[in-house]
């Protein structure tokens, strides 16, 4: 919903919104209120990623996936769930933290890869920020958002590369599919293959979006830009499963409470 519309709709809504308000500011009604504010986005899709909606993403990926030996790049820890789905895919995994790196490899996953590095714009060497060896919410960026505002970080350095760069040089022609799950600099790393998504080397990806994007102050109008400048459609991925068409960037997009899955697909 626009509010700048000059529709009959918004022109009630304006009309109806001070005695309506004064019911909703009330005691009674406003903490019921907020959460349901809360659960509607959610069935919309709008942070329902938090923690738990692996099963459809894992599913919007499988579904996008159409030659017999794909080839998916896993940017978080994600393979072990879409192998069960897609088992003869040829896995690319990036994980900076030395702790993940060796528990992915204690559970030797056939046809993985693993890139003891991260992903971002440029190649160098970063910051990373981790409460523990094998924290799944370790990040690039200082947390401040509030699930992890007061935790204890520790700080090492690590390597990063550009997608493009890791493209060329395993001289990989097509990437079927790419995940991606890097606590708020995804929209960085997007832009480190910008080479490779303009040639339409990578057929669809998945990214999150919500409050690990507050650290990086990237906002999801950055993300339309790049990908739909690409040549990318992309789709909200819901609770239910069903992946709904983002039509054009508005505001409301610009959604910080918990995660949000994105699913980009490249027009045929």
């Amino acid at each position: 919903m626009k509010w700048h519309n000059p529709s009959a709709a918004n022109r009630l809504a304006k009309h109806m919104a001070k005695p309506l308000c004064s019911m909703a500011c009330s005691r009674l009604f406003y903490k019921p209120l907020r959460v349901m504010d809360a659960h509607l986005n959610f069935l919309l899709g709008k942070g329902s990623g938090t923690g738990w909606n692996m099963v459809e993403e894992v599913r919007a990926a499988a579904a996008r996936i159409h030659r017999p030996r794909p080839i998916v790049f896993d940017v978080g820890a994600w393979s072990q769930s879409l192998l069960q789905c897609v088992p003869d895919a040829r896995v690319y995994m990036f994980d900076p933290s030395p702790g993940c790196q060796a528990a992915i490899r204690s559970k030797s996953l056939p046809g993985i890869k693993l890139f003891s590095c991260a992903l971002g714009e440029t190649a160098e060497q970063k910051a990373f920020y981790s409460s523990s060896a094998t924290d799944g919410a370790a990040s690039l960026h200082v947390r401040r958002d509030t699930p992890f505002q007061d935790r204890t970080d520790q700080t090492s350095t690590v390597p990063v590369r550009m997608l493009d760069e890791v493209i060329e040089s395993e001289k990989i022609d097509f990437v079927d599919f790419m995940k991606m799950d890097i606590e708020g600099h995804e929209l960085f790393a997007l832009r480190g293959a910008k080479r490779s998504l303009a040639a339409g080397k990578t057929g669809a990806l998945s990214f999150e979006f919500g409050c690990g994007n507050i650290n990086s102050r990237a906002c999801f109008r950055d993300f339309w830009e790049l990908l739909t400048g690409a040549g990318f459609t992309l789709y909200c991925i819901t609770p239910c499963g069903k992946n709904l068409l983002v039509e054009s960037s508005y505001e409301d997009a610009e959604y910080f409470r918990g995660v949000t899955n994105f699913l980009a697909e490249l027009k045929k």
